[in-house]
């Protein structure tokens, strides 16, 4: 068989394909800018109080707080970040390039992430994790046209759950959204520390751990009373930004289908803003 004698078939093919996915990137942008754009503008400013009460938080997080700089830092109840890295959807998968912009606020709790994924040529994946009002859920969209909804059968916890979880875990990125949770913590002689976030009548079960330079190294959700882990976010390369120390690198570990904790995503932050306007970028 010559291929050459297919060879307008096949550019006919691959010019089809790279019209699609150009077309369906702005409606897909078209679909998931204004919801970013309106959780972003209607965030609530907080007040930060006036003095950090010393039994508000036990001795690793009082020093976590001080050593970031959350207890100078001007309030602010949004944060966008802009990450790059690498995704896999199991243990033994291959790794594939992903671009990635997300949008946090903490009163009201919502998120908008969105994820550029290459997953082989001229095949992309867009991919949305969303939280607000409660709610949460995860959208693939094929060749940026095609929507499905996407459901782990590792993840034992909702889509709700997860989301809210991401969504908390991005006090990270500006840590006096900590005083604005309301936190129950746990005595315990282990490293890691275990406490509960309380939001909307729902129960959080998170351990989290630092470092000698009293950074917060890795935050974990669990299932009720810390019997199993779900998921659990790795952080490191810690930097001065905006007047804040906080992280520029994060793994997400999430379960495979044997319920084992697997790096499913690792990425670089490389573009943080704490407040200001909307704007895509």
């Amino acid at each position: 068989m010559n291929i050459l004698s297919y060879l307008p078939e096949i550019s006919y093919l691959i010019l089809s394909l790279l019209v699609l996915d150009l077309l369906g990137s702005g409606l897909f942008r078209l679909i998931v800018r204004p919801r970013a754009k309106r959780y972003w503008e209607a965030a609530e400013e907080p007040l930060l109080p006036q003095k950090l009460a010393q039994n508000q938080f036990p001795p690793q997080w009082l020093q976590y707080l001080e050593k970031s700089g959350a207890t100078k830092a001007e309030p602010s109840g949004k944060v966008r970040l802009r990450m790059k890295g690498v995704v896999r959807t199991k243990p033994s998968g291959k790794w594939h390039p992903s671009e990635c912009k997300a949008f946090f606020t903490s009163k009201p709790l919502t998120m908008v992430w969105y994820a550029d994924i290459t997953r082989a040529f001229l095949v992309s994946i867009k991919a949305t994790e969303q939280f607000a009002q409660g709610q949460g859920f995860s959208t693939r969209w094929i060749l940026s046209t095609f929507p499905y909804r996407w459901k782990s059968v590792g993840l034992p916890q909702s889509m709700a759950q997860r989301n809210a979880f991401y969504n908390l875990a991005a006090a990270v990125w500006q840590p006096q959204w900590w005083w604005f949770y309301a936190l129950d913590w746990r005595e315990t002689a282990d490293d890691l520390l275990p406490f509960t976030c309380t939001i909307d009548d729902q129960v959080f079960f998170l351990k989290a751990q630092f470092n000698p330079a009293h950074q917060l190294t890795e935050l974990s959700h669990w299932q009720e009373n810390w019997q199993e882990i779900n998921t659990k976010l790795v952080f490191s390369d810690y930097q001065m930004v905006q007047e804040q120390s906080i992280p520029l690198q994060v793994e997400v570990l999430e379960k495979d289908a044997n319920g084992l904790l697997f790096v499913h995503i690792d990425l670089q932050v490389t573009d943080v803003v704490q407040k200001g306007p909307y704007a895509w970028w």
